[in-house]
């Protein structure tokens, strides 16, 4: 009596199987095959595939969007270091022009003092008209 029981179970569970299994072959066929003409039951029979495809996109527009980002701080990081390359340069240019424009003064300065007569410190010559040297006892 057991025995039959059990295997009466079995076979039922044998057959729900079976049917299930074929159900749903066919029903898998049947979405790739053809599309339905209703589109609730398009969006219910699809859910599964456009939801991975969906988050799929958004995997792929979150990582363009963070390439993007990182594209962006790179250009900005460029930027900045060109900046600094060019306050650099700038402030170089203004030094060295400062630097001629002294030396300028300073020999128009010393061409006006030989022009006038008046060697001043540009001489080696004393205001008697001495050559002028630091030895001791020279000149004295």
């Amino acid at each position: 009596m057991v025995f039959s029981l059990l295997a009466y179970f079995f076979s039922m569970v044998a057959a729900f199987a079976i049917v299930m299994t074929t159900l749903v072959g066919f029903s898998d066929t049947q979405l790739r095959t053809t599309r339905s003409s209703h589109p609730a039951i398009a969006v219910i029979a699809g859910s599964d595939r456009d939801a991975l495809t969906n988050s799929e996109k958004a995997k792929e527009a979150q990582k363009a969007a963070e390439a993007r980002k990182a594209l962006d701080a790179q250009r900005a990081a460029e930027a900045r270091e060109d900046a600094k390359k060019l306050a650099r340069a700038k402030l170089a240019r203004e030094r060295k022009q400062a630097a001629l424009a002294r030396q300028r003064q300073e020999r128009e300065a010393r061409n006006n003092a030989f022009a006038w007569g008046s060697p001043g410190q540009y001489s080696g010559y004393s205001g008697d008209g001495r050559l002028y040297s630091y030895a001791p006892g020279f000149g004295r």
